[in-house]
């Protein structure tokens, strides 16, 4: 059922009110006390160009409408222009006039230069009717007043002018109204120009905020959702959701609760760290009285899926996720819990469009989802202002490459400095390089590390270096032998091709082994065939599982951050070191054990085409001074990454994070601005932190079943792939859709038990 002007108008204000409330130190950390004012006039203006009879029309499916009728709100701007001091008329009039189009677009609507007779503007005014414009007028003059005061505005600044007589103002707006709607127009244009040829910084910022919170609460106003809710970080419900009592908490958990604005910890894989860095936006709550937003970055769409689980059990009910498969990870949670496909799909899209429009007050989603704000992708305005003041959790910032690191810390500076953002940084290994660039980040910090009696608790590997590959028979002889013997045993590859391989040669070494008990897991599975090998191993080896079933799990790094699993031993590839203390960390994670064996094979030293040789060298090096078979202290290992991250390598290290991160500032950070979002920049950014999912051709008929059936059990079937293969494929000819078709539909063989295979 439809709503009047009236009503949708009402809704967007109750939102920009929610906004105030959320924010309340936001004006005066942006030096623009009169935001809410702006922000509220723009809300109160930005449709009152659909009283255009051509706009009734259309809405009632009558005719068909090629006008904008938020350029014909700006005809009614001057009536309130007692309002506004010195510009800010005209940052309202680009609010409303370009609160869904951008001006290139407006200009390629309504371009400038015309003849009178020839302006659209001209048609565009002729749908403005005496009795309309009466009617908005005793609105504007009799309604908005009770409104402020129902809402509670007058207590953020909202001042209501005094209007001239309806005569006055009803006249003057029909004899001029295309002069003054080309007038505002010009003066808008004028604003994004001064803006696109540098301007005023915080000119730009408040222009972004602007239209950011005037498009979100227009967004979910619309959506009809009834108020945006701040989160609630009670200590109290953080430890008891994870059935920790106060007195159990380590030293390092309890100081991270005390810490008021931005911190970095330093902790042992195990060691609590998710209860620090939400007892710390407890901290900021209580201090600050309001924390509009908490979000959750993690790298991996697993290790997202799996926070998202966590928090609900804190939060329930306020935790959104976004990422690429969010909308299939949501359905497959509601199949789970019983409900129809037809229900379940309804449901996991409504909540990924529900965090897609901003609303949950706790979100999980990766540090590449913001950095599609600084690339100015679509709704990027509303992305960054709903960053301004919210806490931000970064969680395994180890796992990012110098080049996407340089743009993350990037990204994080300008929130910060702009936008009064606060982050919460935590790691188990950080080297020096990367800890120094995190700290210029953060700006004025606090800095906890776990004290070193807590590294030592966490000793729980022996470490035992191993001369030769991995896939070579001693190698798989070794872990054949291992899982004989009752124990669950990881094993991770660097590359897919080295899993599958080896998955093979295994299940021929124990054929008496039941296939359950034998997993192969990597990236090149689709999301239901992923998904159910993630269940079989945590069902098997999750932490603290009581009754264990020994397990063999192939994988390449994506168990590294990914599962919260707890083996027995582990045999691996080479890796840079931080990779491997991350390996090492599925293994008797909660120690379990007095101690276990860590084994890591000595080749392929070459990275794989994945790591830098050097690191992988380097790491080598390191373990082998460490003496065979003795537990490795968890405490050493930042001394290890300073001995691997020096000369040669940190120069070169440090020479790719400066050049990307100068190149980035300047070309995204330094040139943000509204009204400008660059939708052919999108596949770009599709390419450089997506990549790309295909359909296996084995798949096909299944998908093409499922589409008509259940949708997103289709979408389950594609399998994501890298924008170099993708590119190797092509060139290959074995793409066998046309460009434009969706999903694309590739010559590759495809099985639930080993993934993807490239190899004809």
């Amino acid at each position: 059922m439809g709503e009047t002007l009236a009503e949708h108008t009402w809704a967007v204000l109750c939102r920009v009110a929610d906004l105030a409330r959320l924010r309340p130190g936001l004006p005066q950390f942006l030096g623009l006390p009169r935001l809410w004012h702006l922000l509220f006039w723009a809300a109160f203006l930005h449709d009152w160009g659909k009283v255009a009879s051509g706009f009734q029309s259309a809405l009632r499916g009558r005719s068909r409408w090629d006008h904008r009728h938020e350029v014909l709100s700006l005809a009614f701007l001057d009536w309130f222009g007692a309002a506004f001091e010195g510009e800010e008329a005209t940052w309202v009039a680009a609010g409303v006039g370009m609160h869904h189009k951008n001006m290139s677009e407006l200009q390629s609507l309504y371009p400038a230069g015309l003849a009178p007779e020839d302006d659209p503007i001209g048609d565009l005014v002729k749908e403005l009717h005496r009795e309309d414009a009466e009617g908005l007028w005793r609105w504007g003059a009799h309604v908005v007043a009770a409104w402020v005061d129902q809402l509670g505005l007058d207590s953020v600044g909202i001042r209501i002018p005094e209007l001239p007589s309806v005569g006055d103002a009803v006249s003057q707006t029909l004899a001029a109204r295309a002069a003054r709607i080309r007038h505002w127009m010009q003066q808008s244009y004028r604003l994004v120009r001064d803006m696109e040829n540098g301007g005023d910084r915080h000119l730009r910022i408040w222009m972004l905020l602007l239209r950011g919170y005037l498009i979100q609460s227009d967004y979910t106003a619309s959506a009809h959702q009834e108020t945006l809710v701040p989160p609630e970080f009670r200590p109290g419900r953080i430890l008891g959701a994870s059935h920790i009592s106060p007195g159990a908490l380590y030293g390092h958990q309890e100081e991270a609760g005390q810490v008021v604005g931005s911190c970095l910890l330093i902790a042992p894989t195990g060691s609590g760290k998710t209860e620090s860095a939400l007892l710390w936006a407890a901290r900021q709550w209580q201090v600050r009285g309001a924390v509009p937003r908490v979000f959750y970055t993690l790298p991996y769409q697993a290790s997202m899926n799996a926070m998202y689980d966590r928090l609900q059990k804190v939060f329930p009910g306020q935790v959104g996720l976004l990422h690429g498969r969010s909308a299939l990870a949501l359905y497959r949670r509601f199949m789970d819990q019983g409900y129809a496909p037809d229900e379940a799909t309804r449901l996991a899209r409504a909540l990924r469009n529900w965090a897609g429009i901003h609303v949950p007050p706790v979100r999980v989603f990766s540090p590449y989802h913001m950095l599609k704000a600084a690339y100015q992708l679509k709704g990027y305005e509303a992305m960054l202002a709903d960053y301004a003041q919210a806490a931000f959790i970064f969680d395994e910032i180890h796992a990012y490459e110098p080049a996407r690191l340089a743009m993350i810390l990037e990204t994080m500076r300008f929130l910060r400095e702009n936008l009064g953002a606060s982050f919460f940084v935590m790691t188990a290994t950080m080297p020096t390089p990367v800890r120094r660039h995190v700290e210029e980040a953060l700006g004025s910090f606090s800095a906890i590390c776990a004290p070193p009696e807590v590294f030592r608790a966490f000793t729980r590997h022996r470490l035992y270096l191993v001369a030769g590959n991995l896939l070579g028979d001693s190698g798989l002889d070794a872990i054949a032998n291992a899982f004989r013997e009752g124990q669950s045993v990881l094993v991770t590859f660097n590359t897919v091709a080295r899993a599958q391989e080896a998955y093979r040669a295994l299940k021929a070494r124990i054929p008496e082994a039941p296939p359950e008990q034998v997993i192969l897991i990597h990236g090149r599975f689709n999301g239901r065939d992923r998904l159910a090998k993630e269940r079989a191993i945590t069902n098997a080896v999750s932490v603290g599982r009581v009754g264990r079933n020994p397990v063999l799990v192939i994988s390449t790094q994506v168990v590294e951050v990914s599962l919260n699993i707890d083996l027995d031993t582990i045999f691996t590839d080479p890796a840079p070191l931080e990779a491997l203390v991350q390996r090492f960390g599925r293994v008797n994670r909660k120690r379990r054990l007095a101690s276990a064996p860590v084994h890591v094979f000595t080749e392929p030293a070459d990275g794989q085409g994945v790591y830098d040789p050097r690191l992988v060298q380097g790491a080598l090096r390191v373990l082998g001074a460490h003496k065979q078979g003795s537990p490795i202290d968890e405490g050493a290992i930042q001394g290890w990454l300073d001995i691997v991250y020096q000369d040669e390598v940190l120069e070169d290290w440090e020479r790719e994070y400066h050049r990307v991160s100068r190149e980035f500032r300047a070309a995204f950070l330094d040139r943000l601005r509204p009204f400008s979002a660059d939708s052919g920049i999108e596949d770009a950014f599709n390419r450089l932190f997506d990549g790309l999912e295909v359909l296996p051709v084995s798949l096909r008929a299944e998908y093409a079943r499922l589409r008509e059936e259940r949708p997103l059990e289709a979408a389950e079937l594609l399998v994501p792939i890298g924008w170099r293969r993708w590119l190797g494929l092509k060139g290959e000819k074995r793409v066998l859709t046309p460009p434009n078709e969706w999903p694309p539909v590739i010559d590759a063989q495809y099985s639930s038990e080993t993934g993807l295979e490239f190899a004809k």
